[in-house]
């Protein structure tokens, strides 16, 4: 049961408060979750803020899931889908709580892209292809700190599906699937812990450069390599 004396969220046209929270009420009230919207009905709803796309990735510090084509493939250029709602950030109680908390500084997110060799921890993408995360391992909600330990270099892609996971797996649950591995499996495995990188082949680093292109250019790549490879295959001009 709700408390008798609380205070109700305040409207998302209310221009007494940030953009911020504005901008996570209109997402909670008008866009809800689950659904598509659009660059331009964003800018419609905040015609006054020109940073209203920064602050929209802004959100997802707290907990609030956006994707965009990077992550959805599904997605046109210049939709986003509100996939979940995060922190409630016009709660006085969650601000408080926020203040508390201190995000990773420059110093330690340059610390930590180093360590893990400006690369995604999870798959392994190179800084350059796409922009890479400095994310938490435990969310600060649940009492993460913003120290090296508890953060990890992800791909915008591999930040998604962590974010999606219901908690971080446990010490004996991954021991269970190490085990269940093949020698030759364990052993590259073990490569991978001494180098603190899973390596990425031509091909994967290739695939991942095609998934993050517009759909246009992906459907022309597409249709230029089945050529190719059809040409090829007939034994006519090669790749």
């Amino acid at each position: 049961m709700a408390e008798r004396n609380a205070v109700p969220p305040p409207e998302w046209t209310d221009e007494k408060i940030g953009i911020k929270v504005r901008l996570a009420l209109w997402l909670r009230d008008v866009v809800g979750e689950g659904n598509v919207f659009t660059k331009a009905q964003l800018r419609e709803a905040f015609p006054e803020s020109a940073q209203v796309e920064r602050r929209l990735r802004d959100l997802r510090e707290h907990e609030w899931e956006i994707e965009t084509k990077l992550t959805r493939v599904s997605l046109k250029p210049g939709e986003f889908l509100f996939a979940h709602a995060g922190e409630p950030l016009w709660d006085p109680a969650t601000r408080a709580a926020r203040v508390a908390r201190r995000s990773p500084s420059t110093r330690v997110r340059r610390e930590v892209l180093e360590r893990d060799g400006q690369a995604c921890a999870r798959c392994g993408l190179r800084a350059g292809a796409v922009p890479l995360d400095v994310a938490f391992v435990v969310s600060p909600v649940h009492g993460g700190a913003a120290d090296p330990d508890n953060l990890i270099t992800l791909c915008p892609t591999c930040n998604v599906a962590v974010k999606r996971a219901a908690r971080p797996p446990g010490e004996e649950e991954v021991w269970s699937r190490m085990v269940g591995l093949s020698e030759g499996e364990q052993s590259r495995l073990l490569a991978w812990m001494a180098l603190d990188r899973r390596p990425v082949s031509a091909i994967e680093e290739v695939w991942q450069l095609y998934r993050t292109a517009p759909i246009s250019q992906r459907n022309a790549l597409k249709e230029r390599l089945a050529l190719a490879v059809s040409a090829r295959d007939e034994g006519n001009e090669p790749l």
